[in-house]
């Protein structure tokens, strides 16, 4: 039974078949959303496999041959081929398998897609039905065009992340790695959808892409219009325009963050719970204008600092909940594997690893309410599902032997692996629908 098949027709894609290209983080990701909403996946990795496979020591996380949670944060629910696309038995499967597909993503460099005869104009020319998306350091234009990108660089480095995310003053930040792909992932696998709605009025296929610069400077919007107001980033949390708007530490040395952007309208309420009454009225400092006016942000700061000193964050917390102040503590990634929160969502779900027990798997954050909580199927070696595609595509036993004897595709001679389904807190709990 294929890893569709197990699925039970889940989700508002189901039916939908995706042919991937993709390695490291970004692109895949895109494709993982895809496979939560149901769509049928094809994975084809070049024989010595995806890229991404290699990273995990990196991080502290181990791997095995059979098992590889680097490799399952992008890559649920997918059906795993290899092929040397090079050879011409490897490139007849891959034009056979786009044949049938209804979206093609891949995060490849032109110059490499064109040699390979897989870039959008020979694709649409072929299959005009065929979504074509790609996912991008850069943009498809100026001189960064052909240049390779990783989030680090083109999202953390060159967006501006790093260097307005710190401290003024302070060394530029390092992101946690791929915060930016997962991101881009979110856009990208959007714009597929339109353009798989838009198929629909059309009958015609379209060329979708999304790059890692890109996605960083939607994402400072603010900073980026800010900065050309004579708001500029980085800033230093002495000195930020709104003090309601800032990061204070508690007496029991945990920092939290405070959100109230209508400064003006809850200043007197701020200044009374937090036993700074004297000040209520005060004209150089009761509103924005004022304030930016009189530059007195540092002594705004300096009130609230020495008395949210004075209480514990539990203290606090119970105070602003009373008065409905948007706050939190700042949680590092511990705090939020422990959150039961993000397990009563479902953006956190437990996997099991026979080599590494129990481990929390990041979650898709999108739902429908006529689906529930997508199935998971976690990743596979390199080339698992070679023999059961090829065979579904008319190839013979002895055909497959030859070809991968010839270096054309990679099979799995290993043990096999069952397709665990792992379900949602609620799910497991009974609390929640479980159709597959």
């Amino acid at each position: 039974m294929s890893v569709t098949e197990k699925l039970n027709g889940y989700g508002p894609l189901n039916g939908v078949k995706v042919v991937e290209l993709c390695e490291w983080v970004a692109a895949p990701a895109t494709v993982r959303v895809l496979s939560e909403m149901g769509a049928e996946v094809i994975k084809v990795e070049p024989l010595h496999g995806d890229a991404q496979r290699t990273q995990g020591p990196g991080f502290g996380c181990e791997q095995s041959d059979i098992e590889d949670p680097t490799i399952d944060l992008n890559n649920t629910n997918k059906t795993w081929v290899s092929l040397n696309l090079k050879t011409e038995e490897g490139a007849k499967v891959m034009q056979q398998l786009l044949a049938e597909a209804d979206v093609f993503v891949n995060n490849l460099r032109d110059k490499a897609l064109v040699k390979l005869g897989l870039d959008y104009e020979t694709l649409s020319a072929k299959y005009p039905q065929l979504i074509w998306a790609q996912m991008r350091g850069y943009g498809e234009f100026g001189p960064e065009k052909d240049t390779p990108g990783f989030d680090a660089v083109c999202w953390a480095a060159r967006g501006g992340v790093a260097n307005c995310f710190r401290e003024d003053g302070e060394s530029p930040a390092i992101p946690p790695q791929a915060f930016g792909d997962y991101n881009a992932a979110s856009v990208l696998s959007g714009g597929i959808l339109a353009a798989l709605f838009n198929r629909t009025r059309t009958g015609k296929g379209e060329k979708v892409t999304c790059n890692l610069y890109g996605v960083a400077i939607w994402g400072g919007n603010i900073g980026v219009m800010a900065s050309q107001f004579g708001a500029p980033y980085p800033k230093s949390r002495k000195r930020v325009p709104n003090p309601f708007n800032n990061t204070y530490k508690t007496a029991d040395g945990e920092w939290m963050l405070i959100c109230m952007p209508q400064y003006d309208k809850y200043y007197n309420m701020m200044m009374e719970i937090t036993g700074n009454a004297e000040h209520v009225d005060e004209p150089d400092t009761c509103n924005l204008p004022a304030l930016k006016a009189s530059a007195k942000q540092p002594e705004v700061i300096g009130w609230l600092e020495a008395a949210f000193v004075t209480k514990t964050f539990e203290e606090w917390d119970e105070i602003l909940r009373e008065h409905e102040v948007p706050h939190q503590k700042c949680f590092r990634y511990p705090d939020i594997i422990a959150d039961e929160e993000a397990y009563d969502n479902d953006s956190l779900r437990w996997v099991e690893y026979q080599g590494f027990g129990k481990k929390a798997l990041p979650m898709s954050p999108l739902r429908f309410g006529g689906y529930g909580d997508p199935p998971i199927i976690l990743s596979k070696p390199v080339g698992y599902h070679t023999v059961e595609v090829l065979s579904g595509l008319g190839y013979t036993a002895d055909e497959i032997a030859a070809m991968e004897a010839g270096d054309a595709i990679k099979c799995w001679h290993g043990q096999e692996l069952p397709d665990v389904i792992f379900k949602s807190k609620r799910q497991e709990a009974g609390e929640a629908p479980c159709n597959w």
